[in-house]
């Protein structure tokens, strides 16, 4: 009895964990720089701070990119995806000449040019600068994204366009934007709104290996993610 049960607990295990849901949460992920995160970024001890702060975050426009944001925000030059930088491009949304919104925040790491510890409002407990156990692609000596998937520097003229409106009105080939559920643009789901970095991607919720991992809004599996908004 014992083997038969421990036959159909290994049969069972993989119909299991098809069936676990998403993890959810920053806490132990790569968007945790703490250095209980997964690549022991810093010696920070909070996972939030590094994009957040309760109070007094930074000032002008830069606070806006996102709730109460609290990183130093790049002020590199981007080169966009738009119908000039892109041979073949046909796009019926107008792109922004730099990236705007919850954009340019994820930017503000990832296009290397910013320490991922270089904060507004620093925690009390200290260690959001010190990188000497960093993993993930982020060298220790400067704490900045130098090498890896995590690094997309600061030509976007290869990658999906982002801040960029939805023109569902004029492009025929997209999904009407109130239809959206999968993806998420910005500030909401109507024409004329913005497609961002986090319109496919949810930076608070890893997802489930195999399908929404590493930090996608929806599975790439059969291409859904994509045809969420392009009619293939």
């Amino acid at each position: 009895m014992r083997i038969c049960l421990r036959s159909f607990a290994l049969a069972l295990a993989p119909t299991l964990l098809l069936a676990l849901p998403p993890v959810t949460g920053v806490d132990g992920t790569a968007h945790d720089l703490s250095i209980t995160g997964l690549n022991s970024v810093t010696l920070a001890t909070r996972s939030c701070v590094f994009c957040h702060t309760v109070h007094n975050p930074g000032g002008g426009s830069s606070s806006k990119l996102i709730p109460d944001w609290n990183h130093t925000t790049t002020v590199a030059a981007f080169t966009m995806y738009n119908n000039t930088n892109h041979a073949g491009a046909d796009l019926k949304g107008t792109v922004d000449s730099q990236p705007t919104g919850p954009s340019l925040a994820c930017l503000s790491c990832h296009d290397g040019s910013v320490a991922v510890g270089s904060l507004v409002v620093a925690p009390l407990s200290g260690g959001n600068d010190t990188y000497v156990g960093a993993r993930g692609g982020v060298s220790p000596s400067t704490g900045r994204i130098s090498s890896g998937r995590a690094l997309v520097g600061t030509d976007l003229s290869n990658d999906h366009p982002i801040s960029i409106t939805y023109q569902d009105n004029l492009d025929t080939g997209l999904q009407p934007a109130a239809s959206l559920v999968a993806v998420r643009l910005y500030p909401e789901n109507v024409t004329g709104a913005k497609v961002q970095c986090s319109s496919c991607h949810d930076v608070h919720n890893y997802g489930t290996p195999g399908t929404t991992a590493p930090f996608l809004r929806a599975t790439m599996e059969g291409s859904f993610l994509c045809r969420s908004c392009h009619k293939k």
